[in-house]
């Protein structure tokens, strides 16, 4: 369990992040005021990423063609970025590799950037691979809960920066980074040699369900990753056949993303939870222990629809 004092910095951090984001909002509204419409305004969709020196910004319909006097005044508040990309509102997102059509609306059209995070370094392209810095307080909380010498496992590692910002944390680990996409399997062993963790963090390519068997991962690790919210359910089994349960002590822990639909308060993780419990029970013969060791939504992706993370703590009961 992380400390006191840990918990206290990340939830520091992830304050820091919100109030920034809140900031920006305000910045791009106020630097539109009396150049768009009121009722262009009202359309404005005032949040947007920034990784390395590129921002992306989601543009609604009624405003493609404000789209380049958009462009101009989020380069008037951040003078240092390099490009200006635009992500439609509705665009669609390749299942496979969770990348989305990208349009450069102002400035350089290579794509390609070094983004910092939590004392990390990460080469990027987001026409190519997934990337996201609204994940950045979910992947220092669960760096923080890696006790010394585990064994990890992350499933669709992406990039490698839950991976990476895990090993600078907690050094006496062993993570084995597990993509499909060639594209953010090359920018992982990139990723992997800028920060220095060659031998700690293990770059793999290929379809986890397949590379698992095939590399001798299953019954090792302490620790699994799915972040994958859309499709983690699926591979649950996978994730149950590789985890270390005939070692003495707590037994494994699960970082299982979905996404949830409802209320806040009415319950939102109790599908989820259920769901994930009868797969792994179906799995592994219902000879195991499934509780929540903590539970969080990590971000609205729509109305009453959010991202959410069980952290899964599993012990064997025979």
């Amino acid at each position: 369990m992380p400390s006191f004092t840990n918990f206290l910095r990340i939830t520091r951090k992830k304050f820091e992040f919100e109030q920034g984001k809140r900031r920006s909002v305000m910045k791009l509204k106020e630097a539109l005021k009396g150049i768009l419409e009121d009722n262009e305004l009202k359309k404005l969709i005032a949040s947007y990423d920034i990784i390395g020196d590129i921002i992306l910004i989601r543009i609604h319909p009624d405003l493609e063609s404000k789209r380049v006097i958009i462009a101009d005044a989020l380069h008037k508040i951040h003078p240092r970025v390099r490009s200006v990309t635009a992500v439609p509102l509705y665009s669609y997102t390749d299942k496979l590799y969770r990348t989305k059509d990208l349009e450069v609306i102002w400035g350089d059209e290579n794509l390609e950037t070094t983004h910092k995070e939590s004392g990390c370094f990460f080469r990027v392209n987001p026409r190519s691979v997934f990337f996201s810095p609204r994940l950045s307080y979910e992947r220092m909380r669960i760096a923080k809960k890696v006790l010394h010498g585990e064994t990890i496992i992350n499933m669709f590692s992406g990039v490698g920066c839950f991976s990476i910002v895990i090993a600078k944390n907690q050094p006496r680990t062993k993570i084995y980074s597990i993509d499909v996409n060639p594209y953010a399997y090359e920018y992982m062993k990139k990723n992997v040699r800028l920060n220095k963790m060659e031998g700690k963090v293990i770059p793999i390519l290929g379809d986890v369900r397949e590379e698992l068997k095939k590399l001798g991962l299953e019954g090792v690790a302490d620790r699994v990753l799915m972040p994958l919210p859309e499709q983690a359910h699926s591979f649950l089994p996978f994730a149950a056949r590789a985890l270390n349960l005939d070692k003495e002590g707590a037994g494994s822990v699960i970082h299982y993303y979905d996404i949830a639909q409802g209320r806040k308060e009415d319950g939102l993780f109790k599908m989820s939870f259920k769901r994930a419990k009868d797969i792994l029970a179906s799995a592994l013969e219902n000879s195991l222990r499934v509780e929540i060791e903590e539970q969080r939504i990590v971000r609205s992706v729509a109305p009453r629809k959010y991202h959410i993370v069980l952290d899964l703590h599993i012990e064997r009961t025979e």
